[in-house]
């Protein structure tokens, strides 16, 4: 337990996992100000956020590749990357289904609480899959 309890705080308490969590900011406010634009250029509103959300995740790969895990860009790891974010759907899906239809919480606190679950498990996967050396 005691051997866990290190590796936890290795993992969490490191450089690597604060500068994702501070390009995760930037990634948030991105597909923000993306789906905004998109969608004043007459996209769908739906489509404007999904767009959005990909090109926040290239943002998102471009900058954790240079600045946290200081890897050479390669198609492979940004399709890696890519996969690495399917649990995080998965995560803000069911947490939003259940904070909003089932607890009666607004979408702010399902963003906050999917967040918080999700950024954790996705720094683990794209730490040991995508940018895995």
């Amino acid at each position: 337990m005691d051997e866990f309890l290190r590796k936890l705080r290795r993992t969490f308490l490191s450089e690597k996992f604060i500068g994702y969590c501070l390009i995760g900011i930037i990634n948030t406010f991105n597909t923000g100000v993306f789906s905004w634009f998109l969608h004043l250029i007459h996209f769908q509103e739906n489509l404007a956020a999904y767009f959005a959300f990909f090109l926040s995740l290239t943002v998102n790969y471009l900058l954790n590749s240079h600045f946290v895990f200081k890897n050479p860009l390669h198609i492979k790891t940004y399709l890696k990357f890519l996969l690495s974010y399917i649990p995080h759907f998965i995560i803000y899906f069911l947490v939003s289904f259940i904070t909003i239809n089932l607890l009666e919480m607004g979408q702010f606190w399902a963003t906050i609480i999917a967040t918080a679950v999700g950024g954790p498990v996705t720094f683990i996967i794209i730490k040991l899959y995508a940018f895995n050396k």
